[in-house]
């Protein structure tokens, strides 16, 4: 993305520096027996074509790459992608670069990485000034509503097993003896079996079924939300009589016990509004809101008239969109 303006800026110092000059007293960049182009024409015409948008891509990077330095998580992530952008481009017997001018609009796999860098950064923008937004009045609902004890648990997991090419009859037959293996366990539950030994036996959970089931303390981070529901609903000391389904399976939950809730310090506080701001980032047009926010806290101003233009209808068209996409949800 910066290639494309380095490249104008050099075409331009170049031609000026030459000193050639077209008869309308224009730097020359191309000449012909009679006539020729001017560095001024190719700018006008790159500025026209790109120039709000590349501006766009090259002031958020100025910005945030003094916020963030690229660290190995964005490296990852970036290495990653472009993996798995290959493959596909691979899987569609398409050239790479024809792939990534195609469906990106960028010339190459170096431009694809700076496009990447630019987007994980801004991300980070995103969730930090998200984070920023939430208010007290947030966070003490979040405490009075969300938040919860440690539960003690454990749990007896039985798997639906399919096969990936499996049919719809398949999956359902499949969906039912799992329900059906989880109703004969609970049975065994009533009947006085113990549930460790249930669970040492029947679990398909490979980290708690040899622990007799124990999941430790859990909360609602480290557990399907459907099974700390369930846990919630629960007594200390008594076990689920209908089994519990999420996306794993279905589960037999077991609560021993459960903690009082923490104190709202400082430590939770600062939980909690990563936990809200997370959710808000992901709110459609927000993004776009952010973005916005971080160019005036800097106190952009682009001083081309026509650029500047531009760049306010680029971004009205992205806030239009992004309202489009929501109402349509």
């Amino acid at each position: 993305m910066k290639k494309i303006f380095l490249l104008l800026l050099s075409l331009f110092l170049l031609a000026g520096c030459k000193n050639v000059k077209l008869t309308n007293g224009e730097n020359a960049l191309v000449t012909f027996k009679e006539g020729g182009i001017s560095s001024d024409e190719l700018y006008q015409e790159l500025k026209e074509t790109y120039g709000a948008e590349k501006l766009m891509n090259l002031i958020d990077m100025h910005l945030l790459e003094k916020l963030y330095k690229t660290d190995n998580d964005e490296k990852a992530y970036v290495n990653q992608t472009v993996k798995t952008t290959k493959k596909t481009a691979k899987d569609m017997n398409a050239d790479f670069d024809l792939y990534l001018n195609y469906y990106y609009g960028l010339a190459n796999e170096s431009a694809f990485r700076d496009y990447l860098s630019l987007t994980y950064k801004r991300n980070l923008w995103v969730k930090d000034y998200a984070k920023e937004t939430v208010s007290e009045k947030q966070i003490n609902e979040y405490y009075e509503n969300e938040t919860y004890g440690d539960i003690e648990a454990s749990q007896i997991l039985i798997t639906v097993d399919t096969k990936k090419d499996a049919t719809d009859d398949e999956k359902k037959k499949a969906e039912q003896k799992a329900y059906d293996k989880a109703k004969e366990i609970i049975s065994k539950l009533k009947d006085g079996e113990d549930f460790a030994k249930l669970a040492k036996e029947y679990s398909k959970d490979e980290n708690s079924s040899s622990n007799g089931g124990s999941l430790g303390k859990v909360n609602t981070d480290s557990v399907p939300s459907e099974v700390f529901s369930a846990l919630l609903n629960l007594k200390d000391g008594s076990y689920s009589t209908s089994p519990v389904k999420s996306s794993n399976g279905y589960h037999i939950l077991y609560r021993k016990s459960q903690d009082k809730k923490p104190e709202l310090n400082d430590e939770l506080t600062e939980k909690i509004k990563t936990t809200i701001g997370s959710e808000i980032a992901k709110e459609s047009g927000f993004s776009i809101k952010a973005l916005k926010a971080l160019r005036e806290k800097n106190e952009m101003k682009i001083l081309d008239t026509d650029l500047n233009k531009d760049f306010e209808t680029l971004v009205n068209r992205q806030t239009q969109s992004a309202s489009n996409s929501s109402s349509n949800k």
